[in-house]
C-alpha cells in the first residue's frame, strides 16, 4: 500500500517591518535658470525600483523625484522651477528573512524641505518611509489517497485556503496629449506641473487584470506674450490598461497598490506649428497579488485493525481571506493661512497624499488612523504672485469585520479618491478629501497533514485482551471513526450492526462493536 499524494502550496505574510531613512542632498541651479530668491513650492514622490531579500535583512533601492517652484530676482521672470532626482538605499534588519522570501515595499516621501544654500545653490532634505512585507512561500507534498490499502481504514477532511497566484511588481505607462483651451495663450515654459492618480480600481480577467483610474493633470506655464500673467489649468482623464498576468482567471481576488512613478510633462506643437500641446508621459508602478480560495482534501488519520501504522504529520500553515472591503472615509477641515504668507486671491491647485499611520486591530472592527496631507497652490494678493498652503488633516474611520484573533493580519492600502479646497475668504480655506481604503482580513490557520506512514506488526498481544464484543455508551466528543480505532474495529462494521446512516453519533448513544 502506498498514499497518493499532492503537492499544495500557498503564501504567508511571515513579518512586517517600517523604517525611516533621511536623504540628504545639495544642488546646483542650472545656469540657463534665474537665481532663486525664495521658495515657492515644492513636491515630491518616492519610487522602488529594486527590492532584494537577503539573510536577515531586505535591501531596497529607489528613487526621489522632486520638483521646486521659486521666486527669482529678476523682474523679467518672477518665477522659475528646479527638479531634480536623489537615489537612496535602505537596508532593513528583519529577523527570520531568508533569500526565498518574496518582500513587497510600500514607500511614501512622508516630508520634504528646501533650503536655500545661496542664490545658486539649494539643499534638499526628505524623509522617506519604507513598510516591507515579508511572504514565505509554503509547500507540501501531502496525502490526498490510499493505493492497494485493502483493509485499511482512511479518514477524510476538507479544508479551504486561500492561494497566492500572482506576487509580482508590474508597470504600464500614460500618455495623454492636453490641449490648451482656444482662450488661453501659447506656452512660452511649464512651470510648474502636478499628476497625481485617483480613484484607481482592478479586476481579474483570463491571464490578465484591468487596472482602471483617473489622471489628475495640472500644469501652470509662462505664455508666450510677455505682459500676459501665468497660465494654469486643469483636468482630469480616466484611463484604462491591461497588465499580462499568466495562470488568472476572471473572478480572482486582486489587491494591486498603484503609485506614479517616473514622468514628464513636455510642450508640443499642433497642427499649425504652434505650442499649444502638453504631452504628459508617466509610468504607474504595481504591487500585484492575485488570490484565490482553493477547497483541498486530504488524509487527516490512518488505521488498519490488522496493522500498526504510524502517520507521520507535519504543520501546514495557510491563510484564508475573511474578508475584502473598499471602504470610503469622509474628511473635512478649515484651516486659516499661516500668518507669514500671503492671503489668498485665488487657489490654483490641490493636491496631496494619504498615510496611514496605525492600524488598531479590535475583536470585531478595525480602527485606521491616518492623514491627508495636503497643499494648497493659489495666488496671492501680496508681493508674492503664488504661494502654497500646507497642512495635515487627520481622519480615523472604524471598519466593521468578522471576529479576528491575534494571529490574523489586517491589510489596508489608502487612496485618495477626491480632494478639494475651497475659498471661504482672503484668509481661510475647507479643505475636504475621500479616502479609499482597500481593507483585506486573512486569518491564520496551521493544518495538520500527513506527508508519509511507517507500517510495523500489530501487537497482537494488546489485541487478544480486547473483548470480541462490546456494549459502549458513547461520550461527549466520541466518533464513529475514534470508537472503531480504539476497539480494533472498522467503521462500515460498526454503522452496519447499529443501522448507522451517518458517521455521526451522540452523547449516550448505545452502540454494538464487535472486533474484526
Amino acid at each position: 500500500m502506498d498514499f497518493s499524494k499532492k503537492e499544495i502550496h500557498t503564501s504567508v505574510l511571515k513579518t512586517s517591518k517600517c523604517s525611516q531613512l533621511t536623504i540628504d542632498d545639495d544642488f546646483n541651479i542650472h545656469d540657463q535658470k534665474e537665481d532663486i530668491d525664495k521658495v515657492i513650492a515644492k513636491c515630491g514622490n518616492a519610487v522602488v525600483d529594486e527590492i532584494y531579500t537577503e539573510e536577515g535583512r531586505v535591501r531596497v533601492l529607489g528613487t526621489v523625484y522632486f520638483k521646486v517652484l521659486y521666486k527669482t530676482p529678476s523682474k523679467d521672470k518672477e518665477i522659475e522651477a528646479f527638479e531634480g532626482e536623489i537615489l537612496f538605499e535602505d537596508v532593513i534588519n528583519v529577523e527570520g528573512v531568508s533569500k526565498e522570501d518574496y518582500a513587497e515595499c510600500h514607500c511614501k516621501l512622508e516630508d520634504i524641505t528646501v533650503t536655500i544654500i545661496n542664490s545658486r545653490k539649494i539643499e534638499i532634505r526628505g524623509l522617506i518611509q519604507n513598510c516591507v512585507n515579508i511572504h514565505q512561500d509554503v509547500r507540501a507534498n501531502v496525502a490526498i489517497d490510499l493505493v492497494n490499502g485493502k483493509g485499511i481504514e482512511c479518514q477524510y477532511k476538507k479544508a479551504t485556503m486561500t492561494e497566492t497566484i500572482i506576487a509580482k511588481r508590474d508597470m504600464f505607462k500614460i500618455r495623454e496629449e492636453v490641449d490648451i483651451p482656444q482662450n488661453k495663450p501659447n506656452v512660452q515654459e511649464v512651470l510648474w506641473s502636478y499628476v497625481a492618480l485617483r480613484n484607481t480600481d482592478v479586476k481579474s480577467l483570463n491571464d490578465k487584470i484591468m487596472v482602471r483610474g483617473e489622471i489628475e493633470i495640472f500644469i501652470l506655464y509662462k505664455a508666450n506674450e510677455s505682459h500676459l500673467p501665468m497660465q494654469y489649468l486643469y483636468l482630469v482623464r480616466t484611463f484604462s490598461k491591461e497588465v499580462d498576468c499568466q495562470g488568472v482567471v476572471e473572478g480572482m481576488i486582486v489587491s494591486v497598490e498603484a503609485n506614479l512613478g517616473k514622468g514628464d510633462v513636455v510642450v508640443k506643437q499642433d497642427e499649425d506649428g504652434e505650442d499649444r500641446i502638453f504631452g504628459v508621459d508617466y509610468n504607474v508602478d504595481l504591487n500585484i497579488r492575485v488570490y484565490e480560495d482553493k477547497e483541498e482534501c486530504f488524509i487527516s488519520d490512518i488505521y488498519s485493525p490488522q496493522v500498526e501504522i504510524i502517520p507521520e504529520k507535519e504543520e501546514f500553515i495557510c491563510e484564508n481571506i475573511l474578508m475584502k472591503n473598499l471602504a470610503k472615509a469622509k474628511v473635512s477641515v478649515k484651516n486659516k493661512v499661516d500668518e507669514t504668507k500671503d492671503k489668498i486671491l485665488q487657489i490654483c491647485h490641490t493636491f496631496g497624499n494619504v498615510d496611514i499611520d496605525d492600524i488598531r486591530v479590535n475583536s470585531e472592527n478595525v480602527e485606521i488612523v491616518g492623514v491627508v496631507r495636503t497643499c494648497i497652490l493659489y495666488i496671492s494678493s501680496g508681493k508674492d504672485p503664488i504661494c502654497m498652503m500646507e497642512l495635515n488633516v487627520p481622519f480615523d474611520y472604524v471598519a466593521d469585520t468578522v471576529p479576528l484573533s491575534d494571529e490574523d493580519s489586517v491589510r489596508v492600502n489608502p487612496s485618495l479618491d477626491q480632494l478639494s479646497a475651497n475659498m471661504l475668504n482672503s484668509e481661510e480655506v475647507e479643505v475636504k478629501a475621500q479616502i479609499n481604503l482597500d481593507i483585506c482580513v486573512f486569518e491564520r490557520g496551521n493544518i495538520d497533514v500527513i506527508t508519509d506512514m511507517q507500517v510495523h506488526p500489530i501487537d497482537y498481544e494488546k489485541k487478544s485482551k480486547m473483548p470480541g464484543i462490546v456494549a459502549y455508551v458513547a461520550k461527549k466528543d466520541d466518533t464513529i471513526w475514534s470508537v472503531a480505532r480504539k476497539y480494533y474495529a472498522t467503521t462500515e462494521s460498526i454503522r452496519t450492526i447499529n443501522n448507522l446512516e451517518s458517521d455521526y453519533i451522540n452523547e449516550g448513544d448505545r452502540l454494538i462493536i464487535v472486533k474484526s
